[in-house]
């Protein structure tokens, strides 16, 4: 059966959310504090080879060659600005973007102050489903209804590693969740594993995910679906292939 309650948010959850909330709302800001902070491969480079290259010029020519040899980076720069510039400012914009749906989430979850606490006994085996960017999870969370979880293999999801070490397969799952986000940021198992009933099958296909998960209802990480465990496992076999 599945319980949940209101707890208070951890305090490194807080400093995440506090890190996230503190983004700028300037797209100019924020390409400018990248650029600055040589995140880009181009800038951490010209960061490195600038300081030497005057440096070597100065050793070798004295001051005028040190004057022209910074004449010409600074022509470079501005060229290499404009040209590669064009192509990396959809890149830049795309991760503003991203970085601004973060902190509008991380203020909202910060003013709720609170998050959701969970609680699952795991009665039957769960279900899971490998697809190319992770594993989908299924478990009967009781009263017809079904526990989902989306998670990822990208390295930021510490559910994988619980996945392919089989921690997965315990009979206890504890996890906290945020209020508005509905992002999961703690998860945890505990007690005796269940008897593995098959290996995972793998989603052969985009198309075969996309009709699963509209099946499904496009369901969130950590949501619940309310529809019985069996009935979403039938659907999700005919829909595999």
């Amino acid at each position: 059966m599945l319980t949940t309650a209101r707890v208070d948010i951890p305090a490194p959850v807080v400093a995440r959310l506090k890190h996230a909330a503190d983004y700028s709302d300037n797209v100019n800001d924020y390409a400018r504090e990248d650029l600055i902070g040589f995140k880009r491969p181009i800038a951490a480079a010209f960061a490195l080879l600038a300081p030497l290259t005057m440096a070597f010029s100065y050793s070798a020519g004295g001051p005028w060659m040190a004057v022209q040899v910074a004449g010409a980076l600074i022509v470079m720069v501005a060229g290499g600005l404009y040209v590669i510039g064009r192509k990396e400012w959809p890149n830049i914009v795309a991760e503003f973007q991203g970085c601004v749906m973060a902190k509008r989430k991380a203020i909202a979850d910060l003013r709720c102050g609170f998050g959701e606490s969970s609680f699952l006994s795991n009665g039957r085996a769960p279900a899971f489903y490998e697809h190319a960017n992770g594993v989908l999870v299924l478990a009967d969370a009781g009263d017809l209804k079904t526990l989902f979880f989306d998670v990822s293999k990208d390295g930021s999801d510490p559910r994988w590693e619980l996945y392919l070490n089989g921690e997965m397969r315990r009979r206890v799952w504890r996890w906290l969740r945020l209020p508005v986000s509905r992002e999961v940021v703690k998860f945890s198992t505990e007690g005796a594993r269940l008897a593995r009933v098959a290996d995972a099958p793998t989603i052969p296909s985009v198309e075969a995910w996309e009709a699963i998960n509209v099946s499904l209802g496009e369901p969130m990480d950590g949501a619940i679906i309310h529809r019985p465990f069996d009935e979403i496992v039938d659907d999700i076999k005919r829909l595999m292939f």
